[in-house]
């Protein structure tokens, strides 16, 4: 469990265990690289380090331009419940992450400050960098 709670004359306290949590998100992705993807970024407050006991893990996952299912069912793929916190998968092709690139998105420029390469092809990060300073 990613929570701890102690009590002390009623007040309770959440501590998120940070390196439990992040040594199953590794995991989650490799796994997922074998469902298909190319690279696993967290990204969001467990990223930046400054996330609460409540936090979801927020991860970008790049997959093949030829992976089989649209943008919004991919998610599905991604989903595992069995994990001790909330994982909010955004599932992007190559060729989505580098329009998103080209237009200096949000997202790109999370995951090139603060974003944490779990498994995958690092080289993504200097292609999106190149792309974003274009």
């Amino acid at each position: 469990m990613h929570v701890e709670s102690s009590s002390s004359v009623g007040l309770k306290v959440f501590k998120l265990n940070y390196g439990e949590v992040l040594n199953k998100l590794r995991r989650y992705a490799e796994e997922s690289l074998k469902k298909g993807a190319i690279a696993v970024f967290l990204i969001g407050s467990l990223a930046r380090g400054d996330y609460t006991a409540f936090s979801d893990a927020d991860v970008v996952l790049v997959v093949d331009d030829n992976y089989p299912r649209r943008y919004p069912d991919r998610i599905s793929d991604f989903i595992d419940p069995t994990l001790p916190i909330d994982v909010e998968p955004r599932v992007y092709t190559i060729s989505e992450l580098l329009e998103l690139a080209r237009r200096r998105s949000g997202l790109v420029k999370e995951i090139l400050k603060y974003g944490v390469l779990l498994a995958g092809d690092g080289g993504l990060l200097m292609v999106i960098r190149s792309i974003g300073s274009e």
